[in-house]
């Protein structure tokens, strides 16, 4: 469990989902903990899971896809927050 600012949430969620090992997620919350960004790392990808303001699923195939799509995430789900709560476990 960590508390990470959210100029650097994209960065650390990158990091973080390089060492993943598959059927391990990273989860990112606001701080009610009512709305999350989970990342996923399934055999060749990674499942990002959005629940809060909206409730949908997306692929990245690597890194690159990975990257775009959090970064709309954190920016759409997150839009006041200044921290978020950041934990890294099994799926």
């Amino acid at each position: 469990m960590a508390r990470v600012a959210i100029e650097k949430a994209l960065n650390w969620s990158l990091s973080q989902c390089k060492d993943l090992d598959v059927g391990e997620c990273i989860d990112l919350l606001c701080k009610k903990r009512n709305r999350i960004v989970r990342v996923i790392k399934v055999e060749d990808a990674f499942l990002v899971e959005e629940r809060g303001f909206f409730n949908e699923d997306h692929v990245a195939r690597d890194l690159k896809d990975l990257q775009k799509i959090l970064a709309r995430l954190i920016a759409r789900e997150f839009p006041r927050s200044h921290i978020l709560w950041a934990f890294k476990r099994r799926a």
